[in-house]
Order: structure tokens, then sequence, then C-alpha cells
């Protein structure tokens, strides 16, 4: 689109294939100085919701030069907005099936994908990126929020060179009970490192990510939805204070960093994070 009738210019969207034949819609934004050579790369997930903030948030810091040329790669799919996309985000952002969720949630009970999805990443976008915009993805940050922040730490714990810094915020670790905690914890008990590691690593979650915390988020949703955020106790800061102590266990020489947000709730606090998050990975002032 005419950057002159675009509400955010300089900015492209393509239609990309998995392996597997999944449709994803990405969404690229120019934020750099002479050329896209020059521009280090951002993978940012949930694009139909965080990508146009995204955008302008990093347009605005580097006003001051506080961050370097960026090319932003969003990952969504075919949706307007991003609570048209929770089934497929809940398929591709989860690396396991939870019989519980998806009593919860029946809409959303297609689960497991993150495999895939990693594989497209690696094999498919990676690729079609550098070549596209000539960049290169190694080293390049990931972002994350949410069922975002948990696939970022289970693509960490599991595959860390995927990316050379990556920024996750309010990860969804009591996911199938705890899965990826679970998985961490036992390769520190086996005194199995993180290589190679990434430059940087960013944790961040809002204060009132809490049990009580998100009760009084959903205060004024309808029932029986404001009752889905009590039916099982969840404290997310405390899951991603654990997950970065464990971390810390398992990692050497990495600049890691971990943020909570006074009185911000899980819907509240992406953009912070990110914000929060690109200051500490480039080194930008605080």
């Amino acid at each position: 689109m005419d950057d002159e009738w675009s509400p955010l210019g300089a900015t492209e969207v393509h239609y990309l294939h998995s392996p597997a034949g999944a449709e994803f819609k990405i969404f690229i934004g120019h934020c750099r100085g002479a050329a896209d050579r020059d521009a280090q790369v951002l993978y940012l997930f949930d694009a139909n919701g965080y990508f146009g903030g995204a955008v302008d948030l990093i347009r605005l810091m580097q006003l001051s030069l506080h961050l370097p040329p960026l090319l932003v790669v969003g990952i969504g799919y075919r949706a307007a907005i991003l609570a048209d996309t929770m089934e497929r985000r809940t398929f591709d952002l989860t690396p396991s099936s939870y019989p519980y969720f998806a009593e919860l949630f029946p809409n959303q009970s297609a689960m497991g994908g993150a495999a895939s999805l990693l594989e497209f990443i690696e094999v498919g976008l990676k690729p079609w990126v550098d070549d596209k915009y000539g960049v290169s993805s190694v080293g390049a940050c990931y972002f994350g929020h949410s069922l975002g922040g948990l696939f970022g730490t289970w693509v960490l714990i599991h595959a860390p060179a995927t990316f050379g810094a990556y920024i996750i915020g309010s990860p969804s670790l009591w996911w199938n009970d705890d899965q990826v905690l679970n998985e961490a914890d036992q390769m520190a008990v086996q005194a199995v490192r993180l290589r190679p590691p990434p430059r940087a690593l960013y944790f961040g979650v809002g204060a009132l990510e809490t049990h009580q915390g998100r009760v009084l988020e959903a205060a004024r949703l309808p029932e029986p939805e404001r009752s889905k955020s009590s039916d099982r106790y969840v404290d997310m800061v405390a899951d991603t204070e654990r997950m970065v102590d464990l971390v810390r266990q398992r990692i050497d020489g990495v600049d890691l960093y971990f943020d909570i947000f006074p009185s911000e709730f899980h819907i509240t606090v992406p953009l912070l994070i990110l914000s929060r998050g690109l200051r500490r990975v480039f080194g930008a002032p605080l």
C-alpha cells in the first residue's frame, strides 16, 4: 500500500506457507537507516496484535538513536485483529496438548504445533527474509508475549541458537502443568548448559500477573469467562522468577535481565516489556 494512504508507513504484508502447508501472514516493518542491509532483524510473534505498536515504538526510540536500524518481521495470520487468531496461535505457540485447557476453551483444542512453527522459521522464514531484504538473521532478536513467551522459552531451552537475543514477556509457563518449567528444572539437575548461549536474554512480567491480579484483571468480564481466570491457581510472576533462576544455572557469559513492572496486568504490559527489553538487548540508555 502507498505510504500516503497507509496508516503505518513503510510496511508490507506477505503470505508464506510452512513445509506442512500452514499459511502465515508475514508483516514487514522497515525501521532502518539508509537501507535494509544495514538493519538487524527482530522477529515478533502475535503480529496481529503487536506489530503496529512495536513499529511505532521502535521508530520513536530511534529518534534519539536508542536503537539501531531494525527490520521487524511479524509472524501472524490472515485475520484482522489478535482476538481473531486465538485458535491458530494456541496451536502454533504450544509445545504439547493440554486437555485441561481444551475443556475450558473447546474452540482452541488444537495444540502442540511449536515444533512445526520452529521448522517454518528455520527452513522457510529466515532464508526468505535474508534473501528478500539483504539482511542476516544470524543473531536476530526474538519477542513474544504470553503464549509467545512460552514458545520463546521452549525454543531457548531446546534450540538456543535459533535467535541471538530473546525478549520474553509474561511467559505462559503454567501450560500443561508447568511442562517447560519442569523440562528446564530437569536440565538444571543434569547440569545441561545452554550452548551456544544467546548474547542477551530479557524476561519481563507485570506485577499484577499473580493469581489475585488475574482475578482483578477479569473483573469486568461476563460469566463464565470471568470464572476461568480463577479456575486454576496461576502465579505468572512466581513462574517467571523460577524460570529466570533455572536459566541462570544453565547459562554462561550472557547478559540476563529480569524486570517486574509495577501495577501492570497481563494485557497492559506487553509493549512495556518490548521497550525495556530492546533497551537492554541493544544497550540503550536506562
